[in-house]
């Protein structure tokens, strides 16, 4: 569902690594289906979303769409009864995302979000590292990344979609990561933007997670390009990953003990391949570490969060006992949202 760039040049190529095939493109623009479904030899296309949806041949969807249609294939997959790999986040706002995971639970659906930082096998093995106890109780977690902002391409002209906030993106991912890496949940948030509104070219802020642990981060899409870094460090030592947050390799992983610094050797593994693998295994089995849409929901909370931060220029704090994706699922919540549990102190 959707022509998006990830689809283009990832998703069906690991859709088919895994033993499955692609059957259908749907995409709101009759032309855009067709071009998708022939430059990557998919058999159909459509625009008609029921048609596809009543397929018995389809046994699940992949939403590659954008930002602001994502909810509605969502809605229209969980109503069908068919489980949902969706590129994340799976909606603007918390509020909708809450929404599309209370109706594909309601449904009995699997929802998962394709986070491909997730996936990494350098970010897995730090994963592991940190839960074997290697580098101790974790102190603080690091996220900086860079670059100059390209668009990806599209394969027609038409306005950019304004739902489609860059930082948006990249915030929900980070926090999503500093979340897999450590399994703590944000707590209370401070941010600094430039400017100072919805659409800052650079973001810096500080995070405080319910294990004690501060999660700082600093993007920035207004300078050259920064070779990526992700460190998490401990009161027994540290784990430091370069260029983990691009596409152009896997990266590189190395632990720092007792003033020694090493190479931690890796199995490179393709994210996408080993991200649909999971999604189709999950229909059968718990999640192993593949995001779920109530990640997604908790992920967007705090984004929305530090951008409150920047524009009041306040530290905002979240719920005391953390955010705790398991409660996303229930009415309560989805019918609330997290936002309005926001609560703003200022120092």
């Amino acid at each position: 569902m959707g022509t998006g760039t990830i689809a283009t040049e990832h998703m069906v190529s690991a859709i088919r690594a895994i033993g499955h095939e692609p059957l259908w493109v749907v995409s709101r623009r009759k032309r855009d289906a067709a071009d998708f479904a022939q430059d990557l030899e998919i058999p159909r296309s459509s625009t008609d979303l029921n048609r596809v949806l009543r397929d018995p041949l389809v046994g699940f969807s992949y939403v590659s769409a954008r930002l602001g249609r994502r909810p509605h294939y969502i809605a229209a997959a969980a109503n069908a009864r068919k489980h949902v790999l969706c590129d994340g986040p799976i909606a603007a706002t918390s509020k909708i995302a809450a929404v599309m995971v209370k109706q594909c639970h309601d449904a009995g659906v699997v929802l998962a979000v394709n986070q491909p930082f997730r996936a990494s096998s350098v970010h897995q093995t730090m994963k592991r590292l940190i839960a074997d106890g290697e580098i101790g109780q974790v102190q603080s977690v690091l996220v900086v990344r860079g670059g100059p902002r390209f668009r990806p391409a599209h394969r027609r002209t038409e306005r950019p979609d304004e739902t489609d906030r860059i930082f948006l993106s990249a915030s929900v991912d980070d926090i999503d990561l500093a979340r897999f890496l450590t399994n703590a949940e944000p707590v209370e948030v401070n941010a600094l933007s430039s400017p100072p509104d919805d659409a800052p070219n650079l973001l810096s802020c500080s995070i405080r997670l319910d294990s004690g642990a501060i999660l700082q981060v600093h993007e920035s899409f207004g300078t050259a390009d920064v070779e990526s870094t992700v460190m998490v460090a401990g009161d027994r030592g540290a784990l430091l990953a370069n260029g983990t947050l691009h596409e152009r390799s896997n990266g590189t992983l190395i632990r720092r003990q007792a003033g020694k610094s090493e190479l931690v050797p890796l199995r490179e593994r393709d994210p996408y391949v080993v991200t649909a693998a999971d999604f189709v295994g999950a229909q059968t089995k718990d999640f192993s570490w593949l995001a779920r849409g109530e990640d997604s929901v908790v992920a967007l909370t705090v984004a929305e969060a530090l951008m409150m931060s920047s524009r009041k220029r306040r530290t905002v704090t979240l719920r005391s006992e953390g955010l705790q994706p398991s409660a996303v699922a229930s009415p309560l919540v989805a019918r609330n949202s997290f936002p309005e549990k926001l609560r703003r102190a200022t120092r």
